[in-house]
């Protein structure tokens, strides 16, 4: 079979995600971070920054340790590995980078880090670090690209320097996963403590050694399968089972060689098996010599079987495999292995970025449709440039140049359309052409972010029926289901203005009476009333704090010196502002405050008790019912003949 039909289908996948990715990209620069993700101040790294890119890196160290295998140590079976390990390091880390630009808050600053330093971040080093390695990969990538465009002498001289890109590679790749790793030791209160450690950037660097070079593995056995598969399985013996001892005969009587991929994979998994043997080790002593997370592996919790999970898809399940001489001498068997040890590295960063944060964070994130479809997009967009870069250039082997000079043609008879798609339509462009049609349509209505993710109706302020204000009409909505409130009237009868607290329970702060729609924005759900930006501005101001960042030095007011600075060890508001924010009964919870409920629930949750306590007083029981401020309403299974219009000014009498 051609090795166009063996992909085909493959690519046409990989257009098929890339194409909502890209709309996905469009909607986020559009929409912002807070229209199209679930990310919150608790939970503020999601998909993008953990899986894309933390993930990402760690999945793409096979650059640098092939590197090390081939150049340094001068291994001759790693040799050939080279060039692949540089594209899966180029595309891994491109694609990392790439995504990144869609995480950070003003990505038209990117390059911020280059002009503005700060020594002192780890994120500096790492953003330096990843982008410096990444140009390293391309160079070391170049006299392949460069070797197809003619260039031999430009091309001689990048190679003779392959020795120093190689070293400098490996520099800067330990340094900045090492670095990664250290991130995560500034938030001791916050990450959990099956994950928080004091050799976190260890264990980071052991990891992705041994689970970067099993994402190779699978590289070598996928591109054997789709461009060389008579050459990827053991020959077959009579009865159809395969020859590990390569004794069967071929026509001539000899012993038919084994296939040449087979040795390269087999040490490519003999060495991720030994390096992730000694992270297990790293591991267990770890646990071992901190009993707080030894105990949490035994609670019971969630967190304690995903630790578990992890632990046993990326070490224990590919070490065993590997271990086992059948499996070893498996393609089968290998790739199974490299597929565990891929998963449970990938599972380890997200414990460690997303998940161990859940329960210091006291809230639960799962990304947005729009997240998962950049995520999903980028890595489509990286597989097809897989795929360009392995039929085009000298990658694996030479026989791209047979390929190409037999590239079909598109041609010129129909049929029935699935035999049109899937034997006429050869020509890539015509087939991309149709997916996108199909695909970016149907991309742009579901993931557009107003139809996506309904924030609720936007609530408008009260209409005045007079002049001075004593009587408003309450629509928030706009959909005429207003009623009348004499507000002068009501305000008169509950004692005058010092009855102001009664119904505005809560005012900001130097307000004396902050009407409902500046906290309860929303017809319906929650709604944030705290700008935490705004207030650290406001203590530095109110402190007299001095500094090039003073709002940054304004955090120990509110979370105290040592505390984490995480939502669980703020004060509470009213610590501060029970006299400026004159509240009628202080919330129970501390930080009950951070969000304001709905326009519909808080004028109902208001109003509602207190006409029900008032129908008992004056002996009306229906003075309860919807129809007391909404005209023509009732309640389910109510008489119409009581649905009297009763309005606010009628309520004088028995209030």
């Amino acid at each position: 079979m051609n090795p166009t039909d063996r992909t085909r289908r493959v690519k046409d996948i990989l257009w098929a995600l890339a194409f909502p990715g890209a709309v996905a990209m469009v909607f986020r620069f559009a929409f912002g971070l807070g229209a199209t993700t679930n990310l919150t101040d608790g939970v503020p790294w999601g998909l993008w920054k953990i899986f894309n890119m933390v993930a990402g890196a760690a999945l793409a160290t096979s650059g640098f340790t092939v590197g090390f295998l081939g150049h340094v140590l001068h291994l001759k079976r790693f040799r050939p590995l080279v060039k692949p390990a540089i594209v899966v390091a180029f595309l891994g880390y491109g694609s990392s980078l790439f995504a990144l630009l869609f995480d950070i808050g003003l990505p038209w600053r990117f390059w911020h880090p280059f002009v503005y330093w700060n020594h002192h971040s780890f994120l500096f080093e790492v953003f330096w670090c990843v982008s410096f390695y990444f140009l390293i990969t391309f160079l070391e990538l170049s006299p392949t690209l460069l070797e197809r465009l003619g260039l031999e002498k430009l091309r001689g001289t990048l190679h003779k320097a392959g020795g120093v890109f190689v070293i400098i590679g490996i520099t800067l790749s330990s340094l900045h996963h090492t670095s990664l790793g250290s991130l995560f030791l500034v938030t001791p209160q916050r990450l959990h403590e099956l994950w928080f450690s004091p050799i976190v950037s260890l264990l980071f660097i052991v990891s992705a050694i041994g689970g970067g070079m099993m994402v190779l593995l699978l590289a070598k056995v996928l591109y054997a399968r789709w461009y060389d598969p008579d050459k990827l399985f053991y020959p077959r013996t009579a009865s159809g089972e395969l020859c590990e001892t390569c004794v069967n005969p071929d026509e001539n009587g000899k012993g038919l060689p084994e296939p040449p991929h087979r040795p390269q994979i087999r040490a490519l998994a003999t060495a991720s098996a030994m390096v992730l043997g000694v992270y297990f080790l790293l591991k267990l002593g770890d646990l071992l010599l901190r009993p707080d997370a030894w105990s949490a592996l035994l609670a019971g919790t969630w967190e304690s079987w995903l630790y578990g999970v992890e632990l046993l898809l990326g070490v224990a399940l590919p070490v065993v495999l590997v271990s086992i001489k059948r499996v070893r001498y498996s393609t089968g068997g290998l790739t199974t292995a490299a597929v565990f040890a891929a998963g449970g590295l990938a599972l380890n960063r997200m414990n460690v970025g997303i998940f161990g944060y859940f329960r210091g964070a006291e809230e639960v994130y799962f990304p947005s449709g729009l997240e998962w479809a950049i995520t999903v997009g980028v890595l489509a967009m990286a597989g097809l440039a897989w795929f360009f870069l392995v039929e085009n250039f000298t990658v694996f082997d030479e026989r791209w140049k047979v390929r190409a000079s037999a590239s079909p043609r598109l041609l010129s008879s129909f049929d029935r359309l699935t035999y049109l798609w899937n034997h006429r339509l050869l020509n890539g462009m015509e087939r991309i052409t149709l997916i996108g049609l199909v695909v970016v349509p149907v991309a742009w209505i579901l993931l557009y972010s107003p139809y996506y993710r309904d924030k609720g109706e936007e609530v408008f302020p009260p209409l005045a029926r007079d002049v001075e204000r004593d009587t408003l009409l309450l629509d928030g909505n706009r959909f005429n289901m207003a009623t009348t409130f004499a507000h002068a009237a009501h305000q008169q009868r509950l004692g005058g203005r010092e009855s102001c607290s009664e119904c505005h329970h809560l005012t900001l702060p130097a307000d004396q009476a902050t009407p409902c729609n500046q906290c309860h924005t929303r017809m319906e759900g929650r709604t944030a009333i705290f700008d935490h930006a705004r207030h650290a501005e406001h203590v530095a101001r109110d402190k007299r704090l001095t500094g090039l960042v003073p709002a940054n030095l304004s955090c120990t007011e509110c979370h105290g010196e040592d505390a984490a600075k995480a939502r669980s060890t703020a004060k509470g508001c009213l610590k501060c502002h029970e006299e400026d924010m004159h509240p009628v009964d202080p919330p129970a919870a501390r930080l009950a405050l951070e969000q304001a409920s709905g326009y519909r629930s808080a004028m109902h949750g208001t109003c509602i008790p207190c006409h029900k306590q008032k129908a008992v007083e004056v002996d009306n029981p229906h003075l309860g019912d919807c129809a007391t401020c909404h005209p023509g309403r009732t309640a389910p299974g109510e008489d119409l003949v009581r649905a009297v219009v009763v309005n606010s000014e009628d309520l004088a009498a028995v209030h």
